[in-house]
C-alpha cells in the first residue's frame, strides 16, 4: 500500500491541506489519520494518507513511507506562531503582562524570552527530528507520562515542541532530509503543492483531489488586551527592517532551507 505521510509543521497552512485531502479519501472510502493535538497514536500505521506533528516518527516507523511538507518563509513564520500562541501560553506570564504595546510584547518573544529559545529554526527541528516514542501511548500519556512530558511547558514555561527533539538540528541534516522527501515546496507556492499531492493520488490510486480555497482554516486572529484582533500579516507591519534582520539571524537555518526550496520553484526543479 502506498502511503503519504504530510510532516506537518506548524502554521504552514497543514489544516487547509489535509481537510481537502482526507475529505476526498473519506469520499472513497480511504483511510487517513490526521492530527493537530497530542498524544497521537500508533492506528496511523495503516493508512493512506497521515498528516500530524511528530517530525519524522512515522518515516521512523514505516519502511518506504513517503514524505511531503511546506516550509514557511522564518520571519512569517515566527511572527504567526507568536500570534498562535500569545492567548494559549504567553498572555498570563508576568514578562508579557508589563509590557504595553503589542509591538513590545512581540520583540520580547522573538529577541529576549530565553523560553522561547526552541521557537528558533524550529521548521529545521521538526525535519531533523521525530516526536518522542512516549507520546504515542495514549493510555500512558493520560495516566502518567503526560504530567513529566508536559512539566516544562506548563510549569517551566518553555516554549511547546510537540515532544519533537532538537538533538538532529542542523542545516546538513535538514537539507539531507529534505532532499529524500518526495514533495517540498513552500507556503508562497501553494498551489505547486497542491499540484503535486494531486498528481501522488492521481499517479498512485487514479483519485483526483481538489483544493478549495474557501476551507482555509486557522487564519489567527488574536486579542492583545485592547479588544482588537490582530492577524499575523498585522504584527508583520510593526517589524522593522533591523527586527526582520535579526529574525533571520536567529532563524539561520530555516532561512538557508527557505531560500534553497524558493530558488528550485523558481526554476521549476521541484
Amino acid at each position: 500500500m502506498k502511503q503519504l505521510y504530510f510532516l506537518h509543521i506548524p502554521k504552514t497552512a497543514g489544516k487547509y491541506i489535509s481537510k481537502n485531502i482526507k475529505d476526498c479519501l473519506d469520499k472513497n472510502g480511504l483511510k487517513s489519520y490526521v492530527s493537530t493535538s497530542t498524544p497521537n497514536d500508533k492506528s496511523f500505521m495503516n493508512k493512506t494518507y497521515i498528516s500530524m506533528h511528530a517530525g519524522k516518527y512515522p518515516v521512523d516507523k514505516i519502511p518506504g513511507l513517503e514524505v511531503a511538507t511546506l516550509v514557511r518563509n522564518p520571519i512569517d513564520a515566527r511572527v504567526s506562531y507568536f500570534n498562535f500562541v500569545y492567548n494559549r501560553f504567553l498572555f498570563d506570564r508576568e514578562e508579557y503582562i508589563k509590557l504595553n504595546s503589542v509591538y513590545d510584547k512581540l520583540k520580547f518573544y522573538l529577541f529576549e524570552d530565553e523560553n522561547m529559545l526552541l521557537h528558533n529554526n524550529y521548521q529545521s527541528r521538526f525535519i531533523c527530528n521525530s516526536a518522542d516514542e512516549r507520546s504515542f501511548n495514549v493510555s500512558s500519556f493520560y495516566s502518567n507520562t503526560g504530567i513529566d512530558m508536559m512539566k516544562p511547558f506548563v510549569e517551566d514555561k518553555k516554549a511547546f515542541t510537540w515532544f519533537v527533539d532538537n538533538n538532529n538540528t542542523s542545516l546538513e541534516n535538514t537539507i539531507n532530509n529534505l532532499n529524500s522527501f518526495n514533495i517540498v515546496n513552500t507556503v508562497d507556492n501553494i498551489e505547486m503543492f497542491e499540484n503535486n499531492i494531486s498528481y501522488w493520488f492521481k499517479n498512485n490510486y487514479n483519485l483526483e483531489i481538489t483544493f478549495n480555497k474557501n476551507s482555509i482554516i486557522n487564519k489567527s486572529s488574536t486579542d492583545y488586551g485592547d479588544g482588537q484582533l490582530l492577524t499575523t500579516k498585522d504584527l508583520m507591519l510593526m517589524l522593522t527592517d533591523n527586527d526582520k534582520a535579526r529574525i533571520i539571524e536567529m532563524n539561520s537555518i530555516d532561512q538557508t532551507v527557505y531560500e534553497l526550496i524558493k530558488e528550485k520553484e523558481v526554476n521549476n526543479v521541484i
